[in-house]
């Protein structure tokens, strides 16, 4: 997940802005700007989809637990039952 949106970004910087005419020139500045800006979009959507965990607990019988802090986030929906008739449930 990491490296898919660290090469999108990277993608994304190194495309031609369409919307600028070509006889227009942009200053340098402006394009290094946007550049880092659209880096760290990309960096704070990383880092907002990892996982997070708690502090490690040990309970009496010396078991580590490590508990995730954003587990319905992370969890996979469950697909639905067939229909008993064939017909689909919603």
């Amino acid at each position: 997940m990491r490296i898919k949106a660290l090469a999108f970004a990277l993608v994304l910087l190194a495309t031609p802005a369409l919307a600028q005419p070509q006889n227009q020139t942009v200053p340098p500045e402006q394009l290094a700007r946007e550049a880092i800006e659209l880096m760290l979009r990309a960096m704070q959507g990383l880092i907002a989809n990892l996982p997070q965990y708690a502090a490690p607990e040990i309970d009496a019988e010396g078991n580590i637990t490590i508990k995730r802090l954003n587990p319905k986030r992370l969890a996979r929906p469950e697909p639905h039952p067939p229909a008993k008739d064939g017909g689909m449930t919603l």
